[in-house]
């Protein structure tokens, strides 16, 4: 595998953490105005897998390098 490979591995899963992050603080925005437990229960979990997504394990090869 090659090295540039790996950087774009990296760069993916800091592109999907950005984007359920915002999506999160939509969310978040939305429990705030409109539907405070709905919003809420629907938000925690993006946050956590926005989280998930940041800290994301590298693949095999990826870590090899």
């Amino acid at each position: 595998m090659k090295k540039s490979d790996c950087m774009f591995e990296r760069v993916s899963h800091l592109g999907v953490s950005i984007a359920l992050f915002i999506i999160a603080l939509g969310f978040s925005v939305i429990s705030i105005v409109g539907l405070p437990v709905v919003g809420f229960v629907i938000a925690a979990p993006v946050f956590l897998l926005a989280g998930w997504f940041l800290t994301a394990p590298r693949s095999q090869e990826c870590r090899l390098t």
